[in-house]
């Protein structure tokens, strides 16, 4: 049992936590054995588990130089050097390389003084010597390299300013607001049954003109473009790339030029189709997917044989994107030609880890072979991530061009999908064999289990943080601000074996102070604000972390239904932070005063007792009395609810405010329902009307024109 608790301790595992009600939760030895086991542990005798424990204690001890150090500007540099003692040298060259190819050089003499510990491990006495170099390096990632005159050793600095961007740094004073939408939901005249990027380029003019000063989107991360099913944004294939179902085709330079696509789209039977779609009150995925599909191999055959095969600029532009976008861009589009052949055959090939056992590994030869068979189909993927990213690209354009302060509020997923492309590309990063999720908390009383997949933390750190500065840049590059969804999971995921549900799990740490350091780094360098979304049960260090880096809290309305919240109120929607009345993961305005989604989670037998629903009622009905109190509400009149909510959270101090059309149309299905997955349609619901004709009702702009007035 103590060898159990030792190495649970050793590998990250929290044996306790505090509940989100206020108590403390104390996880049991069996369920740490499960994690520690799909961790890859094996836990079959004490000798192994020692093993394990030997393992974990003398692997930092046996680095000559840890593989990154994260070191804020101004600070000195400092760094561990660790020697066996009967090898131990005394005089080292130390040899600097900046990101921007300047280059330091020194010599460093190591004295009795620098020894700061010792340990003793199964190789021999190992000295730790803390050394310090009295040098100012810009803020970046530069590398490090130690030479004793036979060896070299390397590790990456990563210089960081003291906090994030903030508006105030380009001299935006002024309170924000702007709507959060799920672009697949929108609906207009001219999309092909889901919201796309042409969309969200018409809807920037008419809300910069009612003074918002961005647009609030769902994750614009790559799905499944051949399993068109699998629709959750939150769920993605790859969080590095783009969803290309956003693609507007009608809109691209190979839709002009290809008559064979224009006739194929004008013809009768495919109007109707488009028409059809168009008007369903959810997404048809699969149906947009397949229209998209018939009109997109047209264009990419346009393009091979017009520009490819010519040799083209434009085909040199993309070849250009292609080679800059590098190995993860590649193996995404092989992973979803791949995946698509091979689920067509056998529904359980959705999920890479079911490929047959050759091309389970994207480095191998058998996959070359795939690769060269199915070149234009994968060409055809590369070619719509190329058009994904130059129509967003133009709706930042267009955002700076008619004032946004902000332009795209973007938000980024947890975790990758265990069958993604993310995890296929580099296994190594993930705990592959651990689901994400969260404990039972108000909002979900049987925990949550996400399905999604949490960082390595050990790779993590053996990779300098690679992995998640390349998922925090490539989020950042069109976002003015950017939602971490979970920011917990920056210093904790809770995490439990596949296949059990949400209580069978505990919480495992990460190294939190270095990847907010991160963050504040990259934010500077993108002028991107940064949200945390800190709800459920948040723990200090976190809130404390985010104070010190200046990462926005996430306050919600709704979730503010206490006397307290209302008395003071500056503090319960504080500068640093964002307000919202809802947010995607919660019933609208209407349907919480319905209680239409306690209604719907009793259907969906979602409480894991009476009792729990008894409360939930009872709070439900506490809140509602209150907040009719507070804002002076007349029973039924909704349009009153959603103004009078609206107007007291926009009044608040907090930087950005940003509110749902769902809200403002009246709207009472949610989107989304925690919780669940096959149980109800989440990720498919749309507005009830289209996008041009919402920003043009009388009754929309009125509202928009008082919460602007509420701003100032």
């Amino acid at each position: 049992m103590e060898l159990i608790k030792q190495l649970a301790a050793l590998a990250g595992l929290q044996d306790s936590y505090v509940h989100a009600q206020g108590h403390t939760e104390h996880v049991s030895l069996e369920k740490q054995q499960a994690i520690l086991a799909a961790m890859g542990f094996d836990l079959s005798s004490d000798n192994s588990i020692q093993q394990h424990i030997a393992a974990l204690t003398e692997q930092p001890w046996l680095e000559v130089i840890a593989p990154v150090t994260v070191c804020r500007q101004g600070e000195l540099l400092r760094f561990r050097l660790q020697q066996l003692q009967h090898e131990a040298i005394s005089d080292w060259q130390w040899h600097i390389v900046t990101e921007e190819q300047q280059q330091f050089s020194g010599n460093i003499t190591i004295a009795a003084k620098d020894i700061v510990e010792q340990r003793t491990t199964g190789k021999g006495e190992i000295l730790a010597a803390e050394l310090t170099l009295e040098l100012s390096l810009p803020l970046g990632y530069h590398q490090l390299s130690l030479s004793n005159g036979t060896q070299s050793y390397q590790q990456q600095l990563i210089i960081t300013p003291q906090r994030c961007f903030q508006l105030h740094d380009k001299a935006v004073l002024h309170k924000t607001f702007g709507p959060a939408i799920q672009l697949y939901a929108l609906k207009s005249q001219r999309n092909w049954g889901i919201g796309d990027f042409i969309d969200l380029q018409q809807m920037i003019a008419p809300l910069a003109a009612q003074g918002c000063d961005f647009i609030g989107l769902n994750p614009l991360h790559a799905l499944y473009p051949e399993l068109p099913q699998d629709c959750s944004p939150y769920s993605p294939n790859s969080r590095l790339w783009l969803n290309t179902e956003y693609v507007a085709l009608e809109h691209t330079e190979e839709y002009r030029e290809c008559a064979a696509a224009q006739q194929r789209f004008a013809t009768e039977n495919f109007q109707q189709r488009l028409q059809q779609l168009r008007n369903c009150s959810d997404v048809d995925y699969i149906g947009v997917a397949a229209l998209k599909k018939d009109i997109s191999v047209l264009l990419f055959q346009q393009f091979k044989q017009q520009h490819l095969a010519k040799n083209t600029p434009r085909a040199a532009e993309f070849q250009r994107f292609v080679s800059d976008s590098g190995i993860s861009l590649h193996q995404l589009a092989i992973h979803q030609v791949l995946q698509g052949e091979l689920f067509a055959r056998d529904w359980s090939m959705a999920a890479w880890q079911n490929f047959p056992p050759e091309l389970r590994d994207p480095n191998s030869s058998a996959v070359a072979a795939f690769a060269r068979e199915h070149t234009d189909a994968i060409q055809r993927q590369l070619y719509l991530q190329w058009q994904a990213q130059l129509q967003l690209a133009d709706v930042k354009r267009l955002c700076q061009q008619h004032g946004m302060a902000i332009g795209l509020y973007c938000d980024v997923a947890v975790g990758t999908s265990r069958s993604s492309a993310e995890s296929w590309g580099a296994p190594e990063d993930y705990l592959l064999d651990l689901s994400v999720g969260a404990p039972a908390d108000i909002m979900a009383p049987k925990g949550q289990n996400w399905g999604l997949l949490a960082y390595n933390p050990q790779t993590l750190r053996q990779k300098a943080y690679r992995p998640f500065i390349e998922l925090i840049q490539a989020n950042m590059r069109y976002a003015g601000a950017l939602r971490l969804d979970h920011v917990m999971a920056l210093l904790r995921l809770w995490c439990c074996p596949i296949g059990a549900d949400a209580t069978a799990g505990t919480y495992i740490r990460f190294p939190a102070a270095d990847l907010f350091a991160i963050l504040a780094l990259e934010s500077q360098r993108n002028s991107c604000v940064v949200i945390g979304e800190d709800l459920g049960t948040v723990p200090v260090e976190i809130s404390h972390l985010m104070a010190q880096y200046q990462v926005l809290s996430y306050r919600v309305f709704m979730l503010e239904q206490k006397a307290g919240s209302y008395d003071h109120a500056a503090q319960t929607y504080p500068e640093l932070a964002l307000a919202t009345v809802s947010t995607h993961d919660m019933p609208t305005l209407v349907g919480y005063w319905q209680e239409h989604d306690l209604a719907l989670r009793h259907k969906l037998d979602l409480f894991p007792n009476p009792q729990v629903a008894d409360s939930l009622y009872q709070l439900r009905a506490d809140e509602k009395r209150l907040m009719a109190e507070r804002l002076q509400l007349s029973d039924g009149d909704y349009a009153q609810l959603v103004q009078a909510s609206h107007l007291f959270t926009a009044q608040q101090p907090a930087k950005l405010l940003a509110f749902q059309l769902e809200d403002l149309l009246l709207m009472h299905t949610p989107v989304n329902i925690p919780g669940t997955s096959t149980e109800y349609p989440n990720w498919r619901r749309k507005l009830e009307h289209n996008i041009d004709e919402i920003l043009t009702r009388p009754d929309v702009l009125t509202l928009l024109a008082a919460i602007k007035t509420a701003r100032q």
